[in-house]
């Protein structure tokens, strides 16, 4: 299907308003996020403050010294994360009577109220142990599952030496996400007693979901306010494009087509401007020319290049195959090492070294021995049929696993093993037709290896490890 020059600029200025966009909203949307979580970090400090003025310190000061002697006296204290097991129950059981306290109830009473009022997740009042860095639960006003008397939960600060230093002005907005609470900003105020001595803290819940359910409609608000800008931009941009680049090109194009018709050169259409659609004209007469002459002498030296290139393709192709064993060589594995390192994909390397190839060639002389190094590339490569195979030394090869063989390679890995040794055990054949090696192998992991050197270092020494162990059942 082709297009019009004219939907392409459409399509390119909508994409490009659309692109702009889209950046615009994502940069609104971190700024949002922000704004959005700092007002609510601020809300909750600031309820957290009112809550302390409002608290009954007397009463609370009955509560929280009742609570702290059954504390205090617990010898199996169990926190928050052990909520619903038997233990949790039997050590919070002792703290039940609290609750029946009339000092209890009218502190939870006004809790509940506040709670209601300033519209927030939870407000409680807790004191801190510093000596075992805990909180404490004194009132909680929550109405569904409230935390009981004594609950204890960890300090849910980065930093927790000197304690008493980090909270003596309060606990600042915090955002937690645990599976007792889940997700919350948190801001504690300390509470005062007429001493001027800080007897608990008021604690103040703001759930997540609210932030974000405010920080999406900021960004709804704003992905509206963006699509009619991009409208906007939109519609102007292709009216500028039609006017002054689209139009003039249209001209040139329908004269092109006239030219067609009456058989005329460009030269003869006379079309003279002072920007650059004349610019192109000019253009267009000078290229007729320039492609005359140029597809003359073309004609004379095409056949010459395509057979350079045919001749120099044969030639690379050639100082890439091993002679005695017509796979590839070391240039050809170099080549292939800088793909890969280049472009990191799953791989394994699979070294092989022929067993005794001096030996062979001091008694049978060179040409066996070259017998024996054909034998065993003829084993590799049959066992190995999906990957390439490489001679890099004398009797030294490595197969790059790739595809199948990447994925088989355990049951390939046995397979040539087998063959090598059944090859050894064969007495049909010729002693420099029993060709022997070892093997060792090692997979790309990208969590640990910079380069294929890595892989093939460990492969290297994987094979040397078998040479040592064939070498010692001999």
């Amino acid at each position: 299907m082709r297009f019009s020059l004219k939907k392409k600029t459409v399509a390119l200025v909508m994409c490009i308003t659309v692109s702009i966009s889209l950046i615009a909203v994502v940069i609104f949307n971190i700024g949002i996020s922000d704004v959005t979580r700092k007002q609510f970090e601020n809300r909750s400090v600031d309820i957290a403050r009112l809550v302390a003025l409002g608290v009954d310190t007397q009463r609370l000061t009955n509560v929280k010294e009742t609570i702290k002697d059954v504390y205090e006296h617990a010898d199996n204290k169990v926190q928050s994360n052990q909520w619903g097991t038997p233990e949790f129950e039997e050590y919070v059981s002792r703290f039940s009577f609290v609750e029946d306290m009339e000092d209890f109830k009218q502190i939870r009473a006004d809790l509940r109220k506040m709670q209601d009022v300033l519209d927030v997740d939870c407000i409680y009042l807790i004191w801190v142990d510093v000596e075992n860095v805990c909180y404490i639960y004194l009132v909680d006003a929550d109405e569904e599952e409230p935390c009981p008397p004594g609950c204890i939960d960890p300090v849910y600060l980065e930093n927790t030496d000197n304690l008493n230093d980090h909270i003596k002005d309060g606990f600042s907005a915090n955002i937690t996400n645990t599976e007792e609470y889940g997700w919350l900003i948190t801001s504690g105020t300390p509470i005062f007693n007429d001493q001027g001595e800080v007897i608990a803290f008021a604690t103040v819940d703001i759930s997540m979901n609210d932030v974000m359910a405010q920080q999406h409609r900021f960004l709804l608000y704003a992905v509206l306010a963006f699509l009619v800008v991009a409208v906007i931009v939109c519609l102007l941009g292709i009216w500028l494009v039609t006017h002054f680049i689209i139009s003039p090109i249209n001209k040139l194009s329908h004269a092109a087509e006239q030219y067609t018709h009456n058989r005329k050169t460009f030269s003869e259409l006379n079309i003279s401007r002072g920007d650059e659609i004349g610019v192109l004209a000019d253009s267009m007469i000078r290229m007729e020319t320039d492609i005359s002459d140029y597809i003359e002498s073309l004609e004379k030296t095409t056949d010459d290049l395509i057979s350079a290139r045919e001749h120099a393709e044969q030639l690379d192709i050639v100082a890439n195959i091993d002679p005695l064993t017509q796979v590839r060589n070391k240039r050809a594995y170099d080549i292939k090492v800088a793909k890969l390192n280049e472009n990191p994909q799953p791989y394994g390397i699979v070294m092989v070294d022929l067993n005794d190839l001096k030996g062979v060639n001091d008694t049978y002389g060179h040409e066996k021995g070259d017998v024996s190094i054909k034998s065993l590339c003829k084993t590799v490569c049959q066992t190995f049929k999906h990957s390439p195979v490489y001679r890099i030394g004398g009797d030294e090869f490595i197969v790059i696993l790739e595809n199948e063989d990447y994925e088989n390679r355990e049951s390939l890995l046995r397979s040539v093993t087998d063959a090598f040794r059944l090859n050894s055990d064969n007495a049909d054949l010729q002693p420099w037709e029993r060709a022997t090696a070892a093997v060792g192998y090692a997979i790309y992991d990208p969590e640990t290896d910079d380069s294929v050197d890595d892989v093939l270092k460990r492969a290297d020494k994987a094979m040397y490890k078998q040479k040592k162990e064939m070498k010692k059942t001999k």
